[in-house]
Order: structure tokens, then C-alpha cells, then sequence
């Protein structure tokens, strides 16, 4: 019987290059195995047979060189990864005419790619092709932006891969150059030569060709077309507007930049003078200034001394020319003086000048006398001099002086003279260079008697209301001055330093009050005095009141009027009414004047109180909260439906009673026509009485108007039946 190979034997006897790497061999005493890395064998054979054990050791020396051999086999290659177009969208973007190029990418698959539109593809912008290496070129005939769908196919066998991706292209517009530099042009002046200036250009196709000018620059001027450069010598003056445009090397048609400038010519300078003709006079140790003045020539200017000199504590400001400063030597000093401008080319002018500097007037003291004092009020007087130079400082001197002082920066004399007397002293007053002195006398007199002299009157005070504080005011005597009051009100206090009233008044009526006032005179006190009739109103109080007299009863069927009342304070011609609490009316559809006047027509019927305030002329206020009830309108309500009158019987006693509503009661009751007979309408009360008399029955029943009227007049009437059985 034929024994079956074992399977995977002639594999391994073929050695595969296939196996990607070394196997492991195992064996045992009952079989020979075979393990790869990729694909695993394992066979497993009985060797307990003659022909068993051949094929085992022919396999086992197989499986032997395979394992020692495979290292050398060469390996194969790796399996490719996907294929993917590898650019992005949207690709980079190209120029109306300028040359094109950008260049496809692939990832994955095996290289060797080839690229093409793929099937149903817009086209490529118009001017660009696509070469089979993925480079998009050429020079772009239209401005577009197009979506082509490109296709990437790679060199895998035997079964290429491919891939397809969309990606935008545009082509713009080529940008046209801009004339981007100076920002403005420089101002040039007549004659002089102007600063060379060239004018730059970015953007469009470099290099730039050629420059132009329009229109064409003022006389003396010269325009470089080539290099754009401005150049030459104003000869006129002028301000003109010119179109500077440059052109680039764009091809097939260069483009154009342009940018307007205005250029201002100023007219030439005049000729550099000085124009000073003499300089002030100064005063040894006084404060000086003054200017030399040039005219012409291009500002700034600037000034120096170019021989001579100032006068020692001078100076002159180099850019404006200003002298000044504190001359410390007279005499004449006469410096030449020199100015330069910054045109171009630059101009100077010269000249000589004479500064004097006189010694100063001997320094005196010009006020004539001082006036006399009064003893314990303030004195002030200042003295005045002339002449000398500096600083000047003021001194008493000797001699006898009434408790004053004297400023020594200002000659000012203040203090509070005493005692009483004729005072004669000297002043003394020292500037850089003289020396004066005068004698003075002052007489110091006794003040005159006291008076008070405000207020006029006194304020009007209201019982238990703070009186206005009042300070009394007074004029002459010698302080500290003393007041005392005859026949001040009860509550109020009078404060004897200060001479104020205050203090809150407890009765009301009118006081005649004197004050006396005492001054501190020596050897004996002056006094003065003044007599007042002091007024204290009664407290203001609201007479209304919603218990004793309550406000008047409105209806929404007439206007309602009312005015509300006060008394005391300062009297009724002087208040003022506001409500302070409960609403802003007295109620809807009132209103309150500041006379206390409520008035208007009710809309809405209810009790609104509100909080009253009334505030006389001292400011003093009041407040009370009155009530103001709205009713409805007069309304009877007896009716032949709802409400009939009952029913009448011959000869039997009969009571009825009408009823109304609204308005405001009391009622009166009236009927038309009378009343049959035996029955009669009591007016107050409404009730309809009697003993109907035989024969009243009638029919139909008898109809009647009764009329009812309220306290304001306001009336209602009804038509009514009165039955009458017999």
C-alpha cells in the first residue's frame, strides 16, 4: 500500500522563496514539525514504520537547509499603501499674462505617477496645460476661477491604482504699480534750488519703464522720465497739481500707476534787515527788556552779539531776539548786533544799537501823612516811595507807636491802636543803594457811642415754631462790645456776646423790646440802644377736620367746589397748599390750587383721604388728613317693577315709605299731582300715609311724579302707581 506524503513535504522540498523569514524547526520522538512566521505548518507522522522514517528524515534534513538558508533569500516588497492626491484646494492662485507653473503631489501607491484631467473635468483656466507629471503650466489668457477634477494613476502591476480630487484655480487681474513714496512733496521757494527728490513706485511688473508728468512742472523745473526724479530752480512763485505716472514692464500691454501731488512754490525771501532803530533806556538794578526786529529772510532767525556787549545782567534770547534781565551798571553800552536766517543760501544782517542804563532817582518816601486811628478798631494804611532800585525794606525807626506794625516788604501798617493820644514816630525804608526816612504822627481819638443799626425790624415768630435766628448789628464804640435785651417774649433767649436772638416762643401777641449795647471805652463804658416790637403768631392749624367739620360731600352727576381753611401763623394772605400724602388730587377728577381751593368734576365715587400741608410765610407748616367722599348721583329706586309702591285698600290705613339713593341727604320728598284723597307725602321722610277714602278706587290706577332733592339741590323724579282697591 502507498503511503500518502505528508502535506507540506514537497514545499518544503522546493525550498519557496516565499518564506518571508526564518521558520523554527521542533522535533520529537514521534515526529518531525515545521513552523513559520507567515503561515504556520505543522505535520505530525508516526516513525515507527521503515518507510515512515525515510520520508521523516528526508523532511527533517529539508526543513534543516530551509532554516539555515532563508536568511539569503531575497525579500519581496512591501505592499503598497493607498494612492491619494496630496494637494490641497484651492491651488495657488495666477496673474492675467504672467507666466504660470505649480506642481501636483500624490501620496500612497507606488510611484511613477501619472496625472490627467479626469473624465467630465472642466477645463484648465484658458493659456494652462497639465503635464503627465503633475505640472500645471503656461501663461494665463483669462481672468476665471475654475474647478478642474484632476486624476493620478500610479505604476502598481499588474492592477494600477487611482485616485481623484477637485481643485480650484484663479486667475487675477496683474495688480498695476502704485506710486508709493514721497507722501507729499516739499515746498520749494523762488530761486533757490529745489531738494532732489525721485519718486518711487511698488506693485505691477518690475522694472518700471518709464515716468510722466502731468501737466508739466513749474519753470525751472526738470523731470528725469527715466528714473523719476524732480530737479531744477523755481523761477515763480506758485501752487499747481500734477499726475505723476510711472509704467511697468507688464507684457503684452505694461500698465500705468498714477498719484497726484501738489507742489507750492513760495516767493523768495526778502532781504535780511534789522529793523530796530534804538533800544529803551534802563535803570541800575531795575527790571529791563525789550527786542531787536528783524524783517525778511526765512524763518527761524536766529540773533547773537558779535562785538560790544550788553549791559552787565542782560541777555538776549538767541531765537527771538527779546533782551532782558536787572542791569547791575549804568552807563551806555552799544553791542552790534547780528541775525542769520535758514534760507538757502542763508542770509545775515548786522547793525549797531545803544543801550543806556541811568543811575536811579534817590529813593524818598511820597506819602505825605498818615490818617489818624481810632482807639481799638483796625487801622490800616500802606505807605508809598519812589525811586531807588530793588528790593526795598520798611522799618519803624524810634519814636512812639500806637500798638502798630509795619510790613517790611510792602509798608503796610495795621494793628488795633491804643491807648488814646498823639503818637509821632519815624519809618524808615532801605533799597540796593539809598537809604530815606520821614516822621509821622498819628493821633489815636475815642470811638464814638455804640449803635445798633440792623435789623430794621424783627422777624415775625409763630407759637411753637424755632423764631428765625437774628443777630443784632451794630457800629461805633470800642470793643468787646455787650448787649443786654428789656422785655424779651416767653421761649425766646438772647445771647449777650454774640447779640443773637433765638429760641421758640411759647405765647402768641406783640413785645416791645429794647437792647442796649455797651462798649469797652476807658475810663468809662459808651452805650447805645434800640427798641423793637417783637410779633408772635398764633400756631398754624388747619380748621377742617374730618370729625368736627368734614369737607363737603361730592357727587359724580355736578362739579364740586370747596376751600380749605387755616389759621394762625402769618396770617391767610400768606399760605400756600400742597397735598403731601395719600394720592397726588384730592380724588379723581379734583384738583388743589395753592389758595386751598379743591375743585373739578368727581369721575369716581369712594373716600379718598389725603394728607394736607399748608405753609404760611415763614415757612412754617401744617398738615391734616381730610377726607373727601364721593357719591353717585340722586337716584330713586322705588319702581313699579322692582320696587312698586304696595297696594292701597279703601277706607283701610296705608303706609308706604319711597326710597333713593346717591346724592347727598338729607331728602326732600315732593308728588304731582296730589295725592288721592285720604293719602298724603310726608317730605323729610318719604313715607306716603292715610286712610284712602271710599270712592278713590280707580281704573286704571292713578300715576304719580314724585320729585326727590337732596342738601346740594340736586334732584331726581320717577313716575310711580299708586293701586287703589276697594
Amino acid at each position: 500500500m502507498r503511503q500518502r506524503r505528508p502535506r507540506g513535504f514537497s514545499r518544503c522540498l522546493r525550498h519557496s522563496p516565499r518564506v518571508p523569514s526564518r521558520p523554527s524547526c521542533t522535533s520529537s520522538s514521534t515526529g518531525v514539525g515545521f513552523v513559520g512566521q507567515r503561515t504556520r505548518h505543522i505535520f505530525h507522522h508516526r516513525t515507527d514504520s521503515p518507510l515512515s522514517t525515510l520520508f521523516s528524515l528526508v523532511f527533517f534534513l529539508c526543513v534543516l537547509t530551509s532554516c539555515n538558508d532563508v536568511s539569503t533569500a531575497p525579500a519581496p516588497p512591501p505592499e503598497p499603501g493607498a494612492l491619494a492626491i496630496a494637494s490641497d484646494s484651492p491651488l495657488p492662485s495666477g496673474s492675467l499674462g504672467v507666466t504660470y507653473s505649480t506642481t501636483l503631489a500624490a501620496s500612497g501607491g507606488n510611484p511613477g505617477y501619472a496625472w490627467s484631467l479626469a473624465g467630465g473635468s472642466p477645463s484648465l483656466p484658458s493659456g494652462l496645460a497639465l503635464s503627465s507629471t503633475g505640472v500645471i503650466s503656461g501663461r494665463p489668457t483669462t481672468i476665471q476661477t475654475v474647478t478642474p477634477k484632476f486624476r493620478v494613476v500610479d505604476s502598481t502591476t499588474p492592477a494600477a491604482q487611482a485616485a481623484e480630487k477637485a481643485l480650484s484655480i484663479s486667475i487675477n487681474a496683474v495688480p498695476q504699480p502704485t506710486v508709493s513714496s514721497p507722501a507729499t512733496l516739499a515746498n520749494g521757494i523762488v530761486n533757490q534750488p529745489y531738494p532732489l527728490t525721485t519718486l518711487t513706485a511698488t506693485g505691477g511688473t518690475p522694472p518700471y519703464t518709464k515716468w510722466s508728468v502731468s501737466p508739466g512742472l513749474p519753470n525751472g523745473f526738470g523731470f528725469n522720465a527715466t528714473t523719476g526724479t524732480i530737479s531744477g530752480t523755481p523761477t515763480t512763485a506758485s501752487n499747481t497739481t500734477h499726475t505723476f505716472t510711472v509704467t511697468d514692464s507688464f507684457s503684452p500691454t505694461p500698465q500705468d500707476g498714477s498719484r497726484q501731488y501738489t507742489l507750492i512754490i513760495t516767493p523768495a525771501p526778502l532781504p535780511l534787515t534789522i529793523t530796530t532803530t534804538s533800544l529803551r533806556s534802563g535803570t541800575q538794578l531795575q527790571t529791563y527788556s525789550d527786542n531787536v526786529v528783524a524783517a525778511g529772510g526765512t524763518a527761524p532767525l536766529a540773533w547773537t552779539v558779535v562785538s560790544g556787549a550788553l549791559p552787565p545782567g542782560l541777555q538776549l534770547n538767541q531765537s527771538n531776539g527779546a533782551i532782558s534781565g536787572t542791569p547791575t551798571t549804568f552807563g551806555t553800552f552799544t553791542p552790534t548786533f547780528r541775525v542769520q536766517d535758514s534760507g538757502t543760501p542763508q542770509q545775515s544782517a548786522q547793525k549797531q544799537l545803544s543801550i543806556t542804563v541811568n543811575q536811579p532817582a534817590p529813593l524818598s518816601i511820597t506819602t505825605g501823612s498818615l490818617s489818624n486811628g481810632v482807639l481799638g478798631q483796625p487801622y490800616d494804611q500802606t505807605l508809598q516811595a519812589t525811586g531807588g532800585s530793588g528790593t526795598r525794606t520798611w522799618s519803624f525807626q524810634g519814636g512812639n507807636i500806637p500798638n502798630l506794625s509795619i510790613s517790611s516788604s510792602t509798608g503796610r501798617i495795621t494793628g488795633t491802636p491804643t491807648p488814646t493820644g498823639n503818637f509821632t514816630f519815624t519809618v524808615q525804608v532801605v533799597d540796593a543803594l539809598f537809604i530815606a526816612t520821614k516822621q509821622f504822627t498819628i493821633a489815636v481819638t475815642p470811638p464814638p457811642p455804640p449803635s445798633i443799626i440792623a435789623p430794621t425790624a424783627l422777624s415775625i415768630g409763630t407759637v411753637n415754631v424755632p423764631y428765625p435766628s437774628t443777630t443784632l448789628q451794630s457800629s461805633g464804640g470800642a470793643p468787646p462790645l455787650s448787649f443786654q435785651p428789656v422785655g424779651m417774649p416767653f421761649g425766646l433767649s438772647f445771647d449777650p456776646t454774640t447779640a443773637t436772638i433765638s429760641g421758640t416762643p411759647t405765647s402768641p401777641g406783640a413785645t416791645d423790646v429794647t437792647f442796649t449795647v455797651h462798649d469797652s471805652t476807658i475810663p468809662f463804658n459808651q452805650t447805645g440802644s434800640r427798641s423793637y416790637t417783637l410779633r408772635v403768631n398764633s400756631a398754624l392749624t388747619i380748621n377742617s377736620d374730618d370729625s368736627t367739620s368734614p369737607l363737603p360731600v361730592g357727587t359724580t352727576s355736578r362739579p364740586y367746589t370747596t376751600s380749605l381753611t387755616a389759621s394762625g401763623g402769618t396770617g391767610p394772605s400768606t399760605y400756600s397748599w400742597s397735598i403731601t400724602g395719600g394720592g397726588p388730587t384730592p380724588a379723581p377728577g379734583l384738583s388743589l390750587g395753592t389758595n386751598g381751593t379743591i375743585s373739578g368734576q368727581p369721575t369716581t365715587t369712594g373716600s379718598f383721604a389725603r394728607t394736607y400741608r399748608v405753609r404760611d410765610g415763614n415757612g412754617v407748616t401744617a398738615t391734616k388728613t381730610l377726607t373727601v367722599k364721593i357719591s353717585t348721583a340722586l337716584t330713586i329706586e322705588s319702581d313699579d317693577v322692582t320696587k312698586p309702591l304696595a297696594v292701597a285698600i279703601e277706607t283701610n290705613i296705608y303706609a308706604t315709605t319711597l326710597s333713593a339713593s346717591g346724592g347727598v341727604p338729607p331728602y326732600r320728598w315732593a308728588v304731582s299731582p296730589t295725592l288721592p284723597p285720604g293719602l298724603s307725602l310726608e317730605p323729610i321722610a318719604g313715607v306716603i300715609a292715610g286712610i284712602p277714602e271710599q270712592g278713590t278706587a280707580v281704573t286704571p290706577p292713578a300715576k304719580f311724579i314724585f320729585t326727590v332733592t337732596d342738601s346740594l339741590d340736586q334732584s331726581s323724579q320717577k313716575t310711580l302707581t299708586l293701586i287703589i282697591v276697594r
